[in-house]
């Protein structure tokens, strides 16, 4: 490492934390003082706003404090080459996105910092979140349970639901992030699944840090799309580029003992489960989109070796499209559900 680097590495703070926003202003206070009260102090925070029309700045919010910038960017972006970009601009040792309408609970960033330390600066961790805010409050009370997985166990965890993460919301080594790519756009729509890739990525890493406490608030609203979209197609053309990308990362070296495990975790629970989910919340159904869909579904399914998990996906799919017919029967009984 020549002096240059090392001046570098002395002027820049340990934490960039990029906030992306779109006129939501007392949302975006919150969020902001949320990063500002944190008991570990030396970080960056970058916010990105996507609307052009409206500036935002130190004196709009009335929060002044030198290690927030604001980027007004003159076009909208949109959300993911938002992130992009402050990934960009960032300059500190690891990096994070925070949503405009998210909160991270007191201790975030000194909880980090200490597992961080404690691992040996593993090139990622990750915590838990919670959707109930008085939760988070209590947090920093909790016991500490940093513990140091290797990617394929993360993965593993992951996948199953045995660990309640957001991939956005890891924290991330500034080179190691940059060079896998930031946030990736899946499919036609506004890219559902695209923090899930940056978790399922981190299977191929030999250590990932996890704290399991609460420590980031994720707000669940109207004006959350990831809770009120109702787009299929949005949902289905990003899975399918979602399983594209992960079965290479499944049949890697490392994670190919694996490989039927994963793919079932992945069919089942995060595009069948989830297709079903915004199937129920759009109250309509295109059907020859459906059977497009499991027919997209039986593709991905035959690449498992294992009777088994291979009958197994089968079940799952024939229970959701049974579940389907019966909410299609229910809804159309109360004339609120249309077949189209």
């Amino acid at each position: 490492m020549d002096i240059s680097e090392l001046k570098h590495l002395e002027s820049s703070p340990f934490f960039s934390i990029g906030v992306t926003t779109f006129d939501r202003m007392e949302l975006l206070k919150e969020t902001l003082n949320s990063i500002l009260d944190q008991t570990f102090s030396d970080f960056e925070i970058i916010v990105g706003n996507d609307n052009p029309s409206r500036l935002v700045n130190e004196e709009l919010l009335r929060i002044y404090d030198s290690r927030i910038r604001f980027v007004n960017h003159p076009n909208n972006l949109g959300e993911l080459y938002n992130m992009n970009k402050l990934l960009e601009l960032s300059r500190g040792q690891y990096f994070t996105w925070l949503a405009d309408d998210d909160l991270y609970g007191p201790d975030f960033l000194g909880a980090i910092y200490r597992v961080l330390s404690r691992l040996d600066y593993p090139l990622c961790v990750f915590t838990s979140f919670t959707e109930d805010f008085t939760f988070l409050n209590q947090a920093n009370r909790m016991e500490e349970k940093g513990q140091l997985l290797t990617g394929r166990e993360f993965l593993a965890q992951y996948l199953s639901f045995t660990i309640k993460t957001m991939g956005s919301a890891g924290i991330f080594n500034r080179k190691y992030i940059k060079q896998i790519g930031g946030m990736e756009t899946l499919g036609s729509g506004h890219s559902p699944f695209s923090d899930s890739l940056l978790a399922i990525r981190a299977g191929l890493l030999e250590k990932v840090g996890y704290i399991d406490i609460p420590l980031v608030f994720y707000r669940d609203h109207e004006g959350s799309i990831s809770s009120t979209s109702t787009d299929l197609k949005a949902y289905s053309s990003a899975q399918e580029d979602l399983c594209a990308k992960c079965i290479e990362i499944f049949k890697h070296e490392k994670l190919r003992e694996s490989f039927d495990f994963n793919l079932y975790q992945l069919l089942s629970f995060w595009c069948v489960s989830c297709y079903y989910m915004v199937v129920q919340r759009s109250g309509k159904l295109h059907i020859p989109t459906l059977v497009r869909y499991l027919t997209f579904i039986g593709r991905y399914t035959k690449f498992l070796g294992n009777y088994y998990q291979c009958k197994m996906v089968i079940f799952t799919i024939l229970k959701t499209a049974r579940l389907i017919l019966r909410l299609l029967k229910k809804k159309l009984m109360h004339q609120r559900f249309r077949l189209v």
